[in-house]
């Protein structure tokens, strides 16, 4: 251990073995350099602002079996806030860094011998890689080192620095100081996983003392249920923006109120489990509503409003739950690194979702506390991609990008969640990711009208081959020995037979015994009560034979013909063949009810089996219609295109 006198007040400054070049003179706060020489000055600090941080200098733990100290701590501090990062020594001789954000502890190691590239050349939600791992910038900003304790391994006044985040939960952020860039990588935990002993852990008194806090305007009880989180505090009575530092409530500025109550009341609790998660366990969480805020966008010079509320859960964080014309979303932060970023789409493990709006969308009122630097009037570029009922969210600032994952949620299972008395009006119009509710069932409709389809035509099939259709007359002819073709003598007469009713005719010749030939029957139907003729005309022909050592043939022994609908009643049929001469053949003549009269009703059921699911599908596609038609894309504020829309000059 090194022990020498701070170059500003003399006082002992101690440096362990191994340790880091830097410590912050504990009378003083000058910062010493421990060179080869002696020990330098690198100016004074601040002194600490109180973060309510449970955590101190000094304080042991033990992460995956390594035992570890906490040797320092910087506390830097950007235009949204102040937070702290804790220098750890291992046993094992590496170093790491804890940091709070927005209630999460990242634990983050330095990554050597490797390449890095530099913060100004970044952008929000640009990608880099690192060692075969991609990473997703969340955030880009400067930050000053205000003030600082401890022993540490270096000390940059500002830097520039970018947090990103990877696959599978992984966390790096890149610091730029002059021309050297750092990288750390590491991933959230908890402080159980850390292993440090609770009864080690300072108690939080100021937060305590915020938890019944009162606003600085009008004196109001605040009363804030996550004083631990809270960053900003939108009084409800006056609409004072108070900003929480050090414990402490400051007047920032005054607020419009919102112009109506929030649906569900601040403060209010309910417990669900979260609808994103697929199989949660264990009992469901108590979400208490801390926030209410009221944001829009502004399309073609019309205004649409909706209403964001945020929840927290001290164990699962923060989610929001978003409320547009009835419709209800739940959403859940999740890290950007995880989501794959197209031009028109976004794919979120095995889902792709497809990009359905792009808006600038503004924070009109806020009312209740939250988690980051909120005020009125901030603007983000937001971003929706939708596989209903889920979608993905990604709200973008010059500074700052914040990925969720949302999925549609009934209206009466808020109101029972949160035991709302009072009853939520429907839902208007159509959500962008609401579920096609009439998809499922056009689906189902073509399924049953395939499975009764081929039901029916097997029935039919099956009928036909068993002989249902009627037969009225069948008999077998030959032509006398001599007689002239179309002569009378060649004329043949059947015995009577019965039409039961009504119906069209169908008359078939027969020759089986046609051979390179061809024969002409003329049939005449006589009714033998009203001697009305009806007449048809049948020529079966059949030609085979041997061309280039190849068989052929075409024609047919048989030939049919169908009539009109003829009158119930008894006839008689008369034959007239014509033949070649020497050259006549037998035939047979058979008289049934025509098939086509009995494919009438089966071919009305096809018809009847296509209205619902044709009904279904058309109702499907103008829910689609009247989804995608409001889609908008803004390149910027004011700028509208509507890709999807129909173009109205189309029916011109």
């Amino acid at each position: 251990m090194k022990v020498g006198d701070c170059p500003s007040c003399r006082a002992p400054v101690e440096f362990r073995p191994g340790g880091g070049q830097i410590k912050v003179c504990e009378y003083c706060q000058t910062v010493v350099f421990r060179g080869e020489v002696a020990l330098e000055s690198w100016g004074k600090v601040a002194q600490l602002v109180d973060t309510e941080s449970p955590l101190k200098v000094g304080l042991g733990g033990r992460y995956s079996g390594t035992p570890f100290t906490i040797a320092g701590r910087l506390q830097k501090s950007n235009p949204t806030g102040t937070w702290d990062e804790w220098y750890l020594e291992f046993e094992d001789e590496r170093q790491g860094w804890l940091a709070e954000s927005e209630g999460e502890w990242k634990l983050l190691f330095p990554l050597t011998n490797v390449a890095v590239p530099k913060v100004s050349q970044l952008e929000v939600l640009g990608a880099f890689t690192l060692r075969d791992k991609t990473f997703i910038v969340e955030e880009k900003n400067q930050a000053e080192t205000v003030s600082a304790e401890g022993q540490l391994p270096d000390f940059n006044r500002k830097h520039a620095y970018v947090d990103a985040t990877g696959p599978k939960g992984v966390f790096c952020t890149l610091d730029e100081a002059g021309e050297t860039t750092e990288a750390f990588v590491g991933s959230f935990v908890t402080l159980q996983a850390m292993g440090f002993d609770p009864s080690e852990l300072e108690p939080t008194p100021k937060r305590a003392a915020l938890s019944q806090a009162r606003c600085t305007q009008c004196n109001g009880p605040l009363e804030l249920k996550a004083p631990d989180a809270a960053k900003r505090v939108a009084c409800p009575y006056c609409g004072a923006l108070l900003q929480v530092q050090g414990g402490v409530l400051e007047f920032l500025e005054l607020l419009e109120k919102p112009p109506y109550a929030p649906i569900i009341p601040l403060g209010a609790v309910g417990k669900l489990h979260d609808p994103t998660v697929e199989k949660p366990q264990g009992p469901p969480p108590e979400w208490t509503c801390l926030a209410f805020l009221v944001r829009s966008c502004e399309v073609e010079g019309t205004r649409f409003p909706w209403d964001e509320f945020l929840l927290w859960n001290k164990t699962e964080g923060f989610r929001w739950l978003m409320h547009s014309a009835g419709h209800w979303t739940w959403l859940r932060p999740i890290p950007a690194g995880e989501v794959a970023l197209s031009f028109r789409s976004a794919k979120y493990g095995a889902e792709t979702f497809r990009g359905y709006q792009e808006v600038f969308a503004g924070t009109d009122y806020v009312a209740g506390e939250c988690y980051w630097q909120v005020s009125a009037g901030e603007r983000a570029r937001a971003r929706e991609f939708i596989a209903p009922p889920r979608s993905i969210n990604v709200d973008e600032t010059a500074t700052e990008a914040t990925f969720t994952l949302g999925v549609m949620i009934e209206g009466e299972l808020v109101a029972r969640t949160f035991g709302l008395e009072q009853k939520l009006n429907p839902a208007v119009g159509v959500a962008p990711a609401q579920v096609n509710p009439f998809s499922a069932r056009a689906s189902e409709a073509w399924a049953w009208s395939a499975l009764w389809g081929v039901a029916l035509l097997g029935l039919m099939i099956a009928f036909s081959a068993l002989g249902t259709t009627e037969q009225y007359y069948a008999g077998t002819y030959s032509a006398p020995p001599g007689a002239t073709p179309g002569s009378p003598e060649s004329q043949r007469f059947s015995e009577p037979f019965e039409v039961k009713k009504s119906v069209p005719l169908e008359v078939k010749v027969n020759a089986p015994g046609l051979s390179n030939n061809w024969l002409g029957v003329s049939i005449d139907l006589v009714n033998e009560k009203t001697n009305e003729v009806i007449a048809v005309y049948a020529e079966p022909s059949y030609y085979s034979g041997t061309s280039d050592g190849e068989s052929w043939s075409e024609g047919s022994h048989e030939e049919t013909k169908s009539t009109d609908v003829v009158e119930a009643g008894t006839y008689v049929l008369r034959t007239t063949p014509s033949f070649e001469p020497s050259r006549a053949t037998d035939y047979g003549v058979t008289v049934s009810a025509d098939d086509g009269a009995g494919m009438a009703c089966p071919f009305f059921m096809f018809l009847m089996l296509l209205l619902a699911p044709i009904y279904f599908s058309l109702r499907a596609n103008a829910f689609e219609t009247a989804k995608w038609n409001d889609a908008v894309f803004q390149s910027s504020p004011g700028v509208s295109t509507f890709p999807y829309a129909k173009n109205d000059d189309d029916d011109d």
